[in-house]
Order: C-alpha cells, then sequence, then structure tokens
C-alpha cells in the first residue's frame, strides 16, 4: 500500500546559544509526577488508511511528563561520555547542561503548579533559553552517536514547543521542534492522535515570531514553517476528519500557498490509489481542483 512523502527538516542550527547557569546540582533529582543535522524523515502521508493500533502513547503537554522524558536522555548521555569520553569541555558538557535543565524545569514546574502565567516577553524569553538547551542535548546525542533517543528527543522538542505556545510565548526557535512532529506524526497510526498532532502544530504555527511566519527566504526547503505546515496538513489528512482536513488546508492556502499545488496533487494521486472514505476522497480532490498543479501539464 502506498504511502504519501514525507516532509521533513534538516537542521542547520548551531549548538551556540543562551550561556548556561553555573550551579551545579542533580539533574531533575526531584521526582516530579535528533540524530543529526541531515536527519530526513520518512514523512508518510497515507499509512494505511485503516485504523490501527497506535505505536506512540499521547503527548502530554506537563512539566512532569517533560521533564522525565529529557531526564531519561540526559542520563543516556552522562552514561555514554563516562564510557566514551568523547565531550571533554566541563563548561558545557553533559554534567553543566543536566544542571540547567534540572534548573528550567524547577522553574517551569513551579509556574505550572501555581498557574502563572508570565508575560509574553518573559515567556519568550524563557521559551527562546529552553529550546536552546534542547539544541544542546540534540546536539550532544550526535556527538555521542546515541540513536535510541529519537522518539524521547521529539516528543521533548514537541512538548516544550506546545507547553510555551500555550503561555503566550514567541517561538522563534522551531527547528527541532519541526524535526520532532515529523518524526511523531510519521510513527503515529492512530487518527485521533493524528487529530490531536495536527492541532497541536497549529498552536505552534500560531505562536511562531514574525520573521518566522513572513517565510522570505524560502530557499532551505528545511525550513522550519514549511515542514510544521507540510506535517500538519499530513496528519489532518490521515486523522481521516473531513472538517479537520477543510481547517486545516485552508490555513496551509493562507500561511504556504506557492506549495499548495504540488502538495494536493500529490495528495490526490497518492490517495487515488487507496481505499480511503469518500469524504475524506472529496475534500483532497476539492482542494486539489483549486490549488492546479500546472507542472503537470
Amino acid at each position: 500500500m502506498g504511502a504519501f512523502s514525507c516532509y521533513s527538516a534538516r537542521s542547520t542550527r548551531s549548538p551556540v546559544g543562551a550561556e548556561l547557569p553555573g550551579m551545579q546540582q542533580e539533574f531533575s533529582s526531584r521526582k516530579p509526577g535528533r540524530d543529526g543535522p541531515t536527519m530526513l524523515m520518512a514523512f508518510h502521508w497515507l499509512t494505511p488508511f485503516t485504523l490501527t493500533k497506535q505505536i506512540m502513547s499521547s503527548l502530554v503537554i506537563e512539566i512532569p511528563s517533560i521533564s522525565d522524558d529529557a531526564l531519561e536522555i540526559m542520563k543516556r548521555v552522562i552514561d555514554e561520555n563516562e564510557k566514551t569520553l568523547i565531550i571533554t569541555d566541563e563548561t558545557s558538557g553533559p554534567i553543566p547542561l543536566a544542571s540547567a535543565l534540572s534548573d528550567f524545569f524547577q522553574l517551569a514546574s513551579g509556574l505550572e503548579h501555581d498557574g502563572q502565567r508570565p508575560d509574553t516577553d518573559v515567556a519568550t524569553e524563557l521559551a527562546h533559553y529552553a529550546l536552546d538547551l534542547v539544541d544542546r542535548l540534540s546536539y550532544q546525542l550526535r556527538q555521542l552517536d546515541i540513536h535510541d533517543q529519537r522518539d524521547n528527543l521529539a516528543r521533548v522538542f514537541v512538548a516544550m514547543a506546545v507547553w510555551f505556545a500555550r503561555r503566550n510565548a514567541v517561538l522563534d526557535n522551531l527547528d527541532g521542534t519541526g524535526e520532532g512532529f515529523a518524526n511523531l506524526v510519521n510513527g503515529e497510526h492512530d487518527t485521533s492522535e493524528l487529530a490531536s498532532m495536527s492541532r497541536m502544530i497549529d498552536e505552534v504555527l500560531e505562536a511562531a515570531a514574525d520573521e518566522l511566519r513572513m517565510d522570505e527566504d524560502r530557499s532551505n526547503p528545511w525550513r522550519p514553517w514549511r515542514v510544521l505546515n507540510l506535517n500538519s496538513g499530513v496528519a489532518a489528512t490521515r486523522s481521516l476528519d473531513p472538517q479537520l482536513m477543510e481547517d486545516t488546508f485552508e490555513k496551509l492556502g493562507r500561511r504556504l500557498p506557492y506549495d499548495m499545488p504540488g502538495f494536493f496533487a500529490d495528495g490526490k494521486r497518492q490517495m487515488d490509489s487507496q481505499n480511503v472514505p469518500q469524504e475524506v476522497r472529496d475534500v483532497m480532490t476539492r482542494y486539489a481542483e483549486k490549488w492546479p498543479d500546472k507542472s503537470t501539464h
């Protein structure tokens, strides 16, 4: 059975970012209740169009859950580096990074527990810092050639971006989040989970910084604005929810109009060879006609 080809991010972001706090403490000692810069996600459009048992747990957009995933990754990094001694920089290695992440999660946990809503500027600054820390964690995974934490890393990037979006932060670093959503959408087969992911991608896109939303430099096909938008459309399509498809496609037309002809032509072509509900097929056909792909003529 065929599958739509996937859109994914190839990260070119460097690990350099905000300065790490100097406190040294055990990472996440209080138990709260990316493969590489050329990573390519196999972003499947429709794989397959049947209701299969979901293979990924529901995303939980709460700090204890995000912290647990980050802790598992961090422990793996620390253990591997103790064996290999590949990362030798004492100021920016695994232990200082663990300390900085611990500080962040304690702060974020307090905000979440108390129901505090920092103003937009404060939330934006904190989001930039926190996502930079996860970028550093991703970089250390690559340095140590660790590949078994990809799903955990995707969940951390995605859940953290959504958490901040729901607190009115403006997000200016979405490279890892774009890769994360591509990974999770690709691995998910449950239609309700795919619908949820499509809506969460939309939350993140609504929180994106103006310079990302303007999408003026289109030279990089793996830029996060494009990757996130296309993944939102794929997740909506694979959810088999005609209304969600329509809502998402309308937003895609406004956000990424130059990609729509190819997007819908590819979707319709692959859908024609599969057994899909007629109402789903009708939505795809209607939008393919609205955005004709002139390159095929």
